[in-house]
Order: structure tokens, then sequence, then C-alpha cells
């Protein structure tokens, strides 16, 4: 087990998501037990958080600006004109907006799929600890009229909980868990000996997203967004029945009572 020497080494490791499942799962134990590297997680994330909402932008000096125009007259070995310096001003903005917007493009891509692979190690080591600990539920009970109003007051949204023993995959219970720096709901299925983990959550106004899957050290997991909530699904179960278990949540949703 790791003491909070190993913690402070690696936690920066840790929250870039660059560290092996067994070494995350030990830290979040750890960080769970110690208040101190808990609050140095913390500070660390805000740092994080601030670093990438800070503006980053810089503007040429005029010195700069006047330099290039002086270069450009050397070389042309003539004044610009002012029909041609409109032309080519043009053609320089409509390059700077393709290339802007191109980047734009290529980073917002990059961070959302960095944002979902850090994600998608949060689930998994979530699903890990659930089974480990074996804390699978907080309440035990295969009847979703007892299952969804015990979130009631320890969540900031009501869950949808469908029932879906009929279909091969009974409802176990549903515990608390805390992904994204927040509190989420976790519901727990099984299809025989294997465990189903489904996490939910709200999602943003703006956001939305069609169903995408992945494998990672031998747990198949998916994410989606439906109904203003964000759904992630992770087992061992073959990557078939987990998107047969998928499919029946999302012919569920919008349907709760």
């Amino acid at each position: 087990m790791v003491d909070c020497k190993d913690t402070r080494t690696w936690l920066h490791g840790y929250l870039d998501g660059e560290l092996d499942l067994a070494r995350t799962v030990e830290i979040e134990q750890h960080i769970e037990t110690c208040a101190a590297c808990a609050r140095a997680r913390d500070s660390q994330r805000t740092l994080q958080d601030s670093l990438r909402s800070a503006s980053l932008q810089y503007r040429c000096p005029d010195r700069l600006q006047a330099s290039i125009a002086a270069a450009v007259r050397r070389e042309t070995g003539r004044p610009i004109r002012p029909r041609d310096a409109r032309r080519q001003f043009l053609a320089i903005a409509a390059a700077v907006v393709l290339i802007t917007g191109g980047a734009w493009l290529a980073l917002h891509l990059v961070s959302d799929r960095s944002l979902n692979d850090r994600i998608a190690q949060d689930v998994v080591a979530c699903h890990v600890r659930s089974l480990l600990a074996d804390h699978l539920t907080d309440v035990a009970s295969s009847d979703r009229h007892t299952v969804k109003p015990w979130f009631a007051g320890k969540l900031d949204f009501a869950p949808t909980v469908v029932d879906l023993s009929a279909d091969g995959f009974p409802l176990l219970g549903g515990r608390l868990d805390y992904l994204e720096h927040r509190p989420v709901a976790a519901l727990v299925y099984s299809r025989r000996k294997h465990k189903i983990n489904l996490f939910m959550w709200p999602a943003e106004p703006a956001a939305g997203a069609g169903l995408q899957t992945a494998s990672n050290q031998g747990y198949q997991f998916a994410h989606w967004n439906e109904a203003g909530t964000i759904y992630w699904a992770i087992s061992d179960l073959n990557m078939s029945e987990l998107r047969q278990f998928i499919q029946l949540v999302r012919d569920a949703t919008g349907h709760d009572k």
C-alpha cells in the first residue's frame, strides 16, 4: 500500500491519468482515508483548472508589425499600394481564419479525447474498487421503486432506474460514487456472475454524444449522453452482451416512473 510520501510523488501522474490501474487504485484508497493528501489532490486539480482556463493569447507588438512591413517593402522593392495591401490583408485574414479554425477543431477533438480517456480511467478504477472492496451497493434491492427513492436528497438530480430482470440483467441495487469532481449515481446490474456498473450524472446543456465503446485491462465500457444525462457502463462482459444491456437502458431512457 502507498503512504503519503508515495502519494505526493505520484500525484501529478495520477491526475494526468499516466499511472497503471493498480497504482491508481492504491492512491485513491489512500486519499479516501487521508485528509491531507485529499487536500493536496484538490489543490492540484484547482491549479490545473486555472491553467486550462487562463488566456494564453499574445498580441503582436506594433514595432514587430512595422518591422514585418518594412521587410516586405525591401523584398518587393516597392511600397505596397492600398489595393494590393487590401488583397494581401484579405488573403492573410482568410488563411488565419482557416488555420485558427483548424487548430481550434484539432484542439477541441484532442481535448474531448483526453477528457474521455481520463474519465474512462476513473470509471475503470471505480468499478475495480467496488469489486475489491466488496462495496457494490449502498442500497441492495432489485426493486427500482426502492433504489430510486434512496438517492433522493443525496444527489442534485434524480437518476433513471430501470428494471431489466425480464431481459436477463437483474438490478442488484445502487450506491453513491464520485466521478468528474462530483457525486454520481452508480446502478449495479448482473448478468450471470458478471457485474455491470452503470454510472450517471447530469450533462452540460450543450453536451451531446452518441454511443462510444472501448476496452481496457479486460473490461468493456461505453458512454453516451441522453435526455440531459451522461451514462458510463462498464463490465467484464463481452462487448456484444454489454451492447445489449446498453440498448435496453437507452430504450428505457425517459420512461422511468
